[in-house]
């Protein structure tokens, strides 16, 4: 008889990270997470931070904005193609990686969990973008009914399900519960918004650089270059925060697109 696969969980490296190891009825350890999330296979988004290899092994560190994932590929591991996968990535890159959880005891007694890659491709920010909101949303919901189920005397399945969650986020709220009580859930939840926050300015900056950039070009009718203020104001008619503003006229300026004629005044650079 087939086995079935394990499902794929699309989680943050901090939840991952704050995990405890378990038993399943095989005596195989999975990854339980915070949230009650019984993993052993994930799958997540991030851009490589660091990679170390050689002919034994390869190792890269992924940042999903909350933290780090840690994977590792061995040359003679079950699939050969593990370590060619990861061998194919720089930093930098943007990834889109699925593969099995790997609980690593400490010395201390505390496990790190590393992943062993199945499938690896590269990706654009745009797909790193869907899956942070995508991910930030299951994971909300799981910490809106581990709120919910700890009002509740004598908490179980049913009485979530009545309250408009599946059996998935029940039984995860009652794992979560049962082994982690003393959790700061606020704190992911935190994580969580500014991770979101993050990706869709990340996702604007674009399109504002041609929209600001156009402004200072339109807008310098003495010479004596735009007014910050202006800009800002102008920005926000576009719906573009200050913040993204800033980081828009560092670029530019870096790139050589626009110079600072004095203090917080702008000029752009004409095309030869």
């Amino acid at each position: 008889m087939m086995r079935k696969r394990e499902r794929d969980n699309w989680i943050f490296s901090s939840e991952l990270r704050d995990s405890i190891a378990l038993e399943d009825e095989e005596k195989k350890l999975y990854a339980l997470t915070p949230l009650g999330t019984k993993a052993k296979r994930v799958l997540f988004c991030g851009i490589v931070m660091s990679k170390q290899s050689d002919d034994k092994m390869t190792r890269v560190t992924v940042s999903d904005s909350l933290g780090l994932f840690y994977v590792s590929a061995f040359a003679g591991g079950f699939n050969p193609e593990e370590q060619k996968m990861l061998d194919s990535l720089e930093t930098e890159d943007k990834i889109m990686l699925s593969g099995k959880i790997n609980p690593f005891k400490t010395n201390e007694g505390s496990y790190i969990f590393s992943i062993r890659p199945e499938i690896v491709s590269k990706i654009e920010t745009n797909e790193m973008d869907y899956w942070t909101i995508m991910t930030s949303y299951s994971t909300k919901k799981k910490i809106f009914a581990i709120r919910e189920i700890m009002k509740i005397e004598d908490p179980d399945i049913n009485k979530m399900v009545q309250m408009g969650y599946t059996n998935y986020e029940a039984e995860c709220a009652l794992a979560a519960i049962k082994n982690f009580k003393d959790y700061d859930f606020q704190k992911l939840m935190d994580g969580i918004e500014t991770a979101v926050v993050s990706s869709k300015a990340e996702a604007k900056v674009p399109e504002a650089r041609d929209m600001i950039l156009k402004y200072i070009k339109e807008n310098d009718s003495d010479g004596k270059g735009c007014k910050y203020e202006d800009i800002v104001v102008a920005a926000r008619n576009m719906n573009v925060d200050q913040s993204t503003v800033d980081e828009v006229l560092n670029t530019l300026g870096s790139l050589g697109e626009i110079f600072e004629v004095s203090l917080k005044r702008y000029r752009g650079v004409e095309d030869e």
